[in-house]
């Protein structure tokens, strides 16, 4: 009984610091029903709400909990110190700047993810940024590029930097090296944006990989897409990608590749839902189907 007062007085606390903050709160609901293959699944994919503040003077806070399936974790959560001279700092747990495709559902164009996906993922660390009109600079100090339950800073620790260019209206390119230990990741994408059409394509080149547990000499992946708005809520976009990985000696590169096509229709300002058609390929196996349909509620 004690615990649970003492538990529910911690709440009411929190609560009323949250409320003296003046703490913003947003977040989004995925569901999808996925037949890959023949085999069905209908979940809840991801509940995810995240608080945000601004204390004033360039300093601001954000943490977000996210929600996938049972487990409830916190995905991110850091301290942003706008200095006011170009240059931002970042301390906390934060995601990596490398990739095209977002990290998040409603940042995607479509309901799944391209074959070259190899990007960072959320990461402990300390990053600065540097950016002007057409041009910006980034570095990160983090203890992992891709493991985000690493947290001990030893020999292993990672590296990332990125410079943004924004050379004319509507285009937008990044380069970027992350690096941990031996391997590492050279990410190159660009996007155009013009009224109702969106291009983009992506370059991944990867060294002393290892994916599922084995190692690759080296890979190569890359990424192709358009998305084009029919109207307010209709949009349909058309994605390609693939990759391939070669083994150390004379084994064969282990290759995947994809084609999406993707249409959307906006229900309201908040709600989205998503119909996906893919075709999987890897190795000489037969294309695989796997058809997406997704529910998106962003508030």
């Amino acid at each position: 009984m004690l615990r649970k007062l003492l538990n529910a007085i911690a709440v009411l606390a929190l609560s009323a610091q949250i409320a003296a903050a003046d703490v913003e709160l947003s977040g989004f609901i995925d569901m999808s029903f996925l037949s890959n293959d023949g085999d069905k699944t209908l979940s809840l994919d991801q509940l995810e709400v995240d608080f945000s503040s601004d204390l004033g003077e360039g300093i601001s806070v954000r943490a977000d909990m996210n929600a996938l399936s049972e487990n409830v974790a916190l995905e991110q959560a850091y301290i942003a110190y706008e200095t006011g001279s170009g240059v931002d700092l970042t301390l906390g747990k934060f995601l990596s700047c490398t990739g095209f495709e977002a990290a998040e559902p409603t940042g995607m164009y479509q309901y799944s993810y391209s074959a070259t996906l190899v990007y960072g993922g959320y990461q402990h660390g300390i990053s600065a940024s540097y950016g002007k009109e057409k041009f910006a600079l980034y570095g990160a100090l983090v203890s992992s590029v891709w493991d985000g339950n690493e947290k001990e800073l030893d020999d292993d620790f990672g590296l990332e930097a990125q410079l943004t260019l924004t050379p004319a209206a509507g285009v937008t390119a990044k380069a970027a090296l992350a690096m941990e230990d031996e391997q590492r990741l050279i990410n190159v994408w660009a996007l155009y944006e013009k009224g109702p059409l969106s291009l983009a394509a992506e370059v991944n080149v990867l060294s002393d990989w290892t994916k599922d547990d084995a190692k690759y000499d080296s890979g190569l992946g890359y990424l192709e897409m358009a998305n084009y708005a029919l109207n307010d809520k209709i949009a349909i976009t058309a994605r390609y990608s693939a990759i391939a990985l070669t083994p150390p000696g004379d084994g064969k590169d282990k290759e995947t590749n994809e084609i999406t096509l993707a249409p959307s229709y906006a229900l309201s300002d908040n709600w989205a839902l998503v119909a996906e058609v893919k075709m999987l390929t890897e190795g000489e196996a037969d294309a695989v189907p796997i058809i997406g349909l997704e529910s998106l509620l962003t508030f």
